[in-house]
Order: C-alpha cells, then sequence, then structure tokens
C-alpha cells in the first residue's frame, strides 16, 4: 500500500473518531436546586457551577438535593452552555 493511499484512508476516518467529552469532576455545596426545571447550583471555594439533573438521578439522589449537602460531582459540558450533572453523590 503506497504512503497516499495510507494518508487518504486516515484522512476520511479522523472524522469517524468520536468527539471528546469535556467532564469535569468536583467537589462542592450544593447551594439551590430547582425541582421545576431540575437545574442545581454547586459552590465550591472558588467556584459556581449550574447544570441540569437528569430526571432518574432527581428521583434517586432527592435525599441529597438539599441546599447545604456537601456532594461529589462530574459535570459534562455538551458546548453550547449545556451542562448537565453525569453523577452526582453525596460526601
Amino acid at each position: 500500500m503506497t504512503l497516499n493511499k495510507q494518508v487518504i484512508g486516515l484522512v476520511l476516518a479522523l472524522p469517524l473518531v468520536p468527539a471528546p467529552s469535556y467532564a469535569q469532576d468536583k467537589s462542592g455545596t450544593l447551594s439551590a436546586y430547582d425541582k421545576q426545571s431540575r437545574m442545581v447550583t454547586v459552590k465550591g471555594k472558588d467556584w459556581e457551577q449550574k447544570a441540569k439533573i437528569s430526571s432518574g438521578d432527581a428521583k434517586d439522589k432527592a435525599e441529597i438535593l438539599k441546599e447545604g449537602t456537601k456532594v461529589k460531582v462530574i459535570f459534562d459540558d455538551r458546548g453550547g452552555g449545556d451542562i448537565r450533572v453525569k453523577t452526582i453523590e453525596g460526601r
């Protein structure tokens, strides 16, 4: 196989590679939770993040979705300002 064919094959295969997920693992305190929109606000020492939580997690984790709860959260930035909670756990 020639070098040109290898390069062309590589260039054609690149769009098939999945886009990276920009997950952020952070620990903080839950400062607000809106049940209707399922938006949580988590504050850390020098940061604050608002994100949407899935309806399943909102039901399953209702006991920790209270103001003042210390949590460990993995945020998933989907681009365009769409930030979701991937996982949330009490600390």
